[in-house]
């Protein structure tokens, strides 16, 4: 265990930065996450996120670790795993998101809600990543009430609507995603008729 980083407190940039300096200590901070300690596990997720973010090529290598650890049956270790997925395909030129495009869109089919909606969060950054596959997330996320089939579909709705905000000005679906937001003024869920409301104020006001 990484001496600190059980604390409510921990200064997570300083381990950010300690991590950046020494290579060696990246296979305690993967083994952390599987960690039973709660507040370790997630401060180790903490830096391992920031440096997937910040520096994405740093954590490439173990691009697999975080393939099988999505494999899980743990829900916080597969939101763990596609969330810092996401973040490396930044650098992924060797195209191996393309190899578990599927495996990763299939957590979309559980009937829990987290799961999804991160996601589904998530995806924007993978389509500004990779503009290349932005017909298949956006015909996956189009099709969201197919493909999930928990109860709170009305409010994982939202997620898909975030999701597009984060990319709409460079979508070639923008009428098919306009469609699918103007539908969601009518959701049942408070949350999906007021993230709808957002985009269409932030995207079509006056139009």
């Amino acid at each position: 265990m990484i001496d600190g980083l059980d604390k409510k407190d921990a200064n997570i940039d300083l381990y950010v930065n300690e991590l950046l300096k020494n290579k060696n200590l990246i296979s305690e901070y993967l083994d952390g996450l599987t960690f039973k300690h709660q507040v370790y596990v997630e401060n180790c997720f903490k830096v391992l996120n920031i440096v997937s973010m910040n520096n994405p090529y740093f954590l490439y290598p173990h691009w697999d670790f975080f393939v099988n650890h999505m494999k899980s049956e743990n829900n916080y270790h597969i939101t763990e795993a596609i969330i810092i997925i996401a973040n490396l395909t930044a650098v992924d030129q060797q195209k191996k998101f393309e190899i578990i495009f599927d495996e990763f869109f299939e957590k979309l089919k559980t009937d829990k809600t987290i799961v999804p909606i991160y996601l589904l969060k998530y995806s924007s950054r993978i389509v500004n990543h990779k503009p290349e596959l932005e017909d298949r997330i956006t015909n996956i996320l189009l099709d969201i009430e197919q493909i999930h089939p928990g109860k709170q579909i009305e409010l994982v709705k939202s997620a898909v609507i975030e999701s597009f905000s984060e990319y709409f000005n460079e979508s070639k679906n923008k009428e098919k995603i306009m469609d699918f937001v103007k539908k969601q003024l009518y959701s049942s869920s408070p949350k999906t008729k007021k993230t709808a409301k957002e985009f269409l104020d932030k995207y079509f006001e006056g139009k």
